[in-house]
């Protein structure tokens, strides 16, 4: 490699690092009877679709389907009046394109008031009971949330 081409790539990397700062890695996590939840993502702008991982070392409940422990990408698919978040089970670079045949389930996403506008996507995870947390999506000036909790195996009229 010549001088030019070190300094195109110093550049280069230098560029590709200030853009992982300014669009980095996104992480929200929750914590339920010592089990941690942890989704990752990359904050999307707010007009491209948000997605990213879903780890958990415990099996999950959603409403309508379960989650067994291990790791997921998330979908949150914004079409239409009511969003719905999606696990499915790609992983790597599959998740690239969306794949619904790889769902674990989806739910329907209670639409809320956006605590405030954002620029970029915001993902929090909340503890709202001993065992159930509620992932919240904000994205510019739209919001959704919906909840799920460990799965014990108990019929959970909630559920």
């Amino acid at each position: 490699m010549n001088t030019m081409q070190k300094y195109i790539a110093a550049c280069a990397g230098v560029l590709l690092g200030l853009s992982a700062a300014a669009y980095g890695q996104q992480m929200a996590s929750a914590t339920l009877d010592g089990t941690t939840i942890t989704v990752n993502y990359t904050a999307p702008a707010a007009n491209h679709r948000i997605a990213g991982s879903f780890h958990t070392s415990a099996d999950l409940a959603f409403k309508g389907f379960n989650v067994p422990k291990g790791l997921y990408t998330f979908y949150v698919l914004t079409d239409g009046p009511q969003w719905q978040l999606a696990v499915n089970k790609a992983t790597g670079p599959q998740v690239a394109t969306y794949d619904p045949k790889q769902d674990l389930g989806r739910v329907p996403m209670l639409m809320i008031r956006p605590p405030a506008p954002v620029a970029a996507c915001k993902i929090t995870l909340s503890k709202i009971a001993p065992i159930a947390a509620e992932m919240q999506v904000v994205c510019s000036d739209k919001a959704a949330s919906t909840s799920f909790r460990l799965d014990r195996g108990a019929n959970d009229s909630q559920w």
